[in-house]
């Protein structure tokens, strides 16, 4: 009763404070909401920033945060006075606000413009900017994988305790000159891992350089077309904003994230003469997986070598890449051929069971794809059609609508056949993969008066085939409707789904604002309902709530917040995700379930203009205690 008391209070506060400005927050926590979304996509979204001052109108638009005036209005203030120097002077812009500066800042960066005379080895020396971040977390309590063991004790149960220290550690190097090289490396060492480095990662890449537009040495992530064939990196196929239903190919581009498995390892090359682009490159790397003598029964895609047994799946299946994108494009158009192939040195050996029967399982692996897009003053259409090598189809086209004053509307129709195989493909449906699905979704954005926004999406699928629990062909939906402005926030969101247990709907609602007292301080308020019902059988409800309030000084040179939770759902089923503010490249999102109390707290502090540091404790209590801690630190030079 006590806890269905403080949900109420806080979401009628909700409905009734006001804000001053969004922070970049309200963005993150909505991706927060999508099934892919993880830190490693956080990270690589932070790291591919392009910059500011040589962002084309069509990079403008394909964000979807700016109305057709901003764009034309920040073209117009960079031909008038140069390049812009700082944030601040984006806030200056007529028809930019605060949040709009923030919300920028996620996709570019205000980095010196690349000049694309000869490169000197003395000017990259005297102007490359170099960062080195160090992190590493741990948490309490310890469990029984770390308690003391007796080598009688272990020799008989080698796999019940981890070889390593309960610390995550990780460093990560970054050399830039410019827009034009750069170069870095990552180290990482998961909780309980021995080595003291167990992932490696490299890079290195120059771009502008004749006869190469862009050459990539090392570790590097393709992504060409909307990712039917080949898009091994972040993504928001699941999103429900239109903006995200047309994706912006980013070619061959190197890769800085700790993900163990979404990269390539190789030569990536691109090249340019006047319309018309060719990208090419090749893979050779190991795997983790699972060998029997028949061969390989599944990928282990977790990156955890603690126990012998883990170790015994390192690195265990040899894995070739190699493909190609030609491209033609012009103002208003791009159209692009994509080809892929792809190789094991074991077969696939993996079960057959019910609900992947259809997967194409031998040689040859790959496929070829086809995409076009255009543009009209109002209008844009972007499709792709693919056929994998064993000779099964998926396609997809859409059509985004773009109005007066930022109002938008999109559609999107997917058609992925059952068997369609794509290993290194986007995930762009329901499913893991693009396949077994046919669907239709709707998206739309609607300005109202006093600067209120209202965001509309409607998905409706078909699977006509059995899938991961469900042995028959089923359908569900998922509609969204979201108002906000500033830190207010109401969404609702309704979904229904089959599997063998029955039909399962579920309803969301969430209302989050926040009230600033000062300069300095704000408090953030947030309350979340979920009902599900299990049609013919039973239901149970949800909720949760938190209060946190946050502090930043004049300088900005130190932040602070709290927050603290209170949760209560009936089970897994009406969990509730909630977004946490994290150090640097950290993303955490806890799925709240039972009855417990959550609080967090989260410092930042740059003591000098080269250095920051980041420190986060996290608690929660849900029938035992779980404490987890982080610590990071940047340095810039």
């Amino acid at each position: 009763m006590i806890m269905r008391n403080v949900l109420w209070v806080l979401l009628c506060t909700a409905m009734i404070c006001h804000a001053q400005a969004q922070d970049r927050d309200v963005m993150l926590e909505n991706l927060a909401r999508e099934y892919e979304f993880t830190g490693q996509d956080l990270e690589e979204m932070l790291d591919e920033r392009i910059s500011l001052n040589t962002a084309t109108g069509e990079d403008l638009r394909l964000i979807g945060l700016l109305s057709p005036y901003q764009v034309a209005s920040l073209i117009d203030y960079r031909q008038r006075y140069g390049a812009i120097i700082s944030w601040a002077e984006v806030f200056l812009i007529p028809g930019f606000t605060e949040q709009d500066t923030r919300l920028l800042s996620l996709f570019f960066h205000l980095e010196p413009e690349a000049t694309y005379d000869r490169l000197q080895l003395k000017s990259m020396f005297r102007h490359g900017k170099r960062s080195f971040l160090v992190q590493t977390r741990t948490f309490f309590p310890r469990g029984e994988e770390y308690s003391p063991i007796t080598e009688a004790e272990y020799q008989a149960r080698p796999n019940s305790r981890y070889q390593g220290v309960p610390w995550y550690r990780y460093l990560r190097y970054d050399y830039r000159y410019r827009d034009r090289v750069r170069w870095g490396f990552t180290l990482e060492s998961d909780p309980g891992e021995k080595q003291v480095v167990d992932f490696l990662s490299f890079h290195a890449e120059i771009r502008d350089v004749k006869p190469f537009r862009t050459l990539v040495i090392g570790d590097f992530r393709a992504r060409f077309g909307q990712g039917l064939l080949l898009w091994n990196g972040t993504q928001f196929g699941k999103a429900s904003s239109t903006a995200s239903l047309c994706k912006q190919e980013m070619g061959i581009t190197p890769y800085r994230s700790r993900d163990e498995n979404l990269f390539f390892r190789g030569p990536g090359a691109s090249f340019r003469r006047r319309s018309l682009d060719l990208s090419v490159f090749i893979s050779y790397r190991t795997l983790d997986a699972r060998i029997v003598e028949e061969g390989f029964t599944s990928l282990v895609e977790t990156g955890y070598h603690r126990t012998p047994l883990e170790h015994e799946k390192k690195n265990t299946l040899r894995s070739w890449v190699t493909g190609l994108n030609l491209s033609w494009s012009a103002e208003r158009w791009k159209a692009g051929v994509t080809a892929l192939g792809y190789g094991y040195n074991h077969p696939d050996a993996g079960r057959i069971t019910y609900y992947n029967d259809y997967k194409n399982r031998t040689v040859p692996f790959g496929g070829i794809a086809a995409d076009l897009s255009f543009r009209l003053p109002s209008w844009r259409f972007f499709s792709e059609a693919a056929l994998d090598l064993g000779g099964s189809p998926a396609a997809l086209a859409g059509i985004i609508y773009y109005g007066k004053n930022g109002n938008q509307a999109g559609m999107q129709l997917r058609y992925f056949t059952p068997s369609y195989t794509a290993a290194y493909s986007a995930r762009l449906g329901r499913n893991a993969d693009p396949s077994n699905e046919y669907s239709l979704q709707m998206t739309g954005t609607l300005v109202l008066p006093c600067a209120w926004k209202m965001d509309l999406s409607a998905w409706a699928y078909f699977f006509p085939r059995a899938r991961y629990l469900c042995h028959d062909p089923s359908y569900g939906w998922d509609y969204r409707l979201q108002v906000h402005r500033d830190h207010h926030m109401l969404l609702f969101r309704q979904q229904r789904s089959l599997s063998d247990k029955g039909t399962l709907d579920r309803q969301s609602l969430c209302l989050r604002t926040a009230v600033r007292f000062s300069d300095a301080f704000q408090l953030a308020l947030r309350g979340d309902g979920m009902y599900c019902l299990l049609l013919e059988n039973s239901s149970e409800w949800g909720g949760t709530a938190y209060a946190q309030l946050e502090y930043e000084n004049v300088k900005e040179t130190f932040r602070l917040s709290f927050r603290l939770a209170l949760f209560h759902t009936e089970s897994w089923e009406s969990r509730i995700y909630i977004y946490e503010p994290d150090v640097l490249y950290g993303y955490s999102v806890p799925a709240l379930y039972g009855k417990g109390i959550r609080a967090c707290l989260n410092l930042t502090y740059s003591p000098f203009p080269a250095t920051d540091i980041w420190f986060k404790v996290s608690a929660m209590y849900k029938e035992s205690y779980v404490c987890e801690s982080k610590v990071q630190i940047r340095f810039r030079f």
